[in-house]
């Protein structure tokens, strides 16, 4: 883009004038945009030289004419704005101050995702653990309902036999001794359990009497003598179902002292 200037035309002799150092111009306008000391606008004209300066007339010249010269716009240099001068040193704590603040939050960041890594895990290593657990119980219960219908069958077949007589050796269907009615029993429930008494308190885990379940044998005598089924608690008493001895038919009647307990829930 050009414009153009009125320019007077001296007669006579005419004041000289020094043209301005472009380069000078240039470069400290350079200077003040590279460094950010001063805030403002520089204009710089190419065309300075060419006559952008006006010559003063001598003391009574002529009258002037006018002539036009052509000046090409000039460029413009911004120079950015800072609040405040820093000197290096302090520029260089402050970056120093920067890091160390990275440093800390990157540190701090490190750690929390350290942290919800761990919850995660441990969130993880929970779950599983109770559902372990819930399978665990869920499996000792189906167990336990599943053996305890065994056992209840048990009963109820053992029950079916009151009435029928104490032989000696006898394991059914219509005479049984002691550990016949039992092994009989629990074997149409399928429980198997060994042919004698002895080998029966051996085959059974051993339990406080206190903690016997109905189905549970009861055990006399070292070495064991007799067994029976028991059925119940009746005003502080043990209810059992045996075949009692020689003479005697298959009943229910309340435990004889001295016994202890063997599980038939735990095998």
């Amino acid at each position: 883009m050009s414009k153009s200037v009125s320019r007077p035309a001296h007669r006579g002799n005419a004041r000289p004038f020094r043209s301005p150092n472009v380069s000078l111009v240039r470069a400290i306008a350079g200077s003040l945009s590279g460094h950010g000391k001063l805030a403002g606008r520089i204009t710089l004209a190419s065309g300075i030289a060419a006559g952008a300066l006006v010559a003063v007339p001598a003391a009574n010249a002529a009258p002037v004419s006018h002539e036009v010269t052509t000046v090409e716009s000039a460029p413009v240099v911004e120079a950015p704005t800072l609040e405040a001068s820093a000197t290096p040193a302090a520029m260089l704590t402050d970056i120093q101050q920067l890091e160390r603040a990275v440093e800390v939050q990157q540190r701090k960041a490190e750690a929390a995702r350290k942290a919800a890594e761990a919850k995660r895990k441990a969130a993880i290593a929970a779950k599983r653990a109770a559902e372990a657990k819930k399978k665990a119980e869920a499996e000792a219960k189906a167990f336990a309902a599943s053996q305890q219908g065994k056992i209840e069958r048990a009963i109820s077949v053992a029950s079916e036999q009151i009435g029928d007589p104490y032989v000696w050796g006898a394991t059914g269907p219509s005479a049984f001794d002691c550990s016949g009615l039992t092994q009989y029993a629990f074997s149409a429930a399928g429980i198997e359990l060994p042919r004698v008494s002895r080998d029966q308190a051996a085959a059974l885990p051993t339990i406080p009497n206190d903690q016997i379940q109905r189905g549970d044998l009861m055990f006399w005598g070292s070495p064991v003598y007799h067994v029976g089924i028991f059925l119940r608690w009746e005003n502080g008493e043990a209810i059992m179902l045996h075949a009692p001895k020689p003479g005697a038919a298959v009943r229910e009647e309340a435990a004889w002292s001295g016994w202890f307990a063997g599980s038939t829930h735990q095998v």
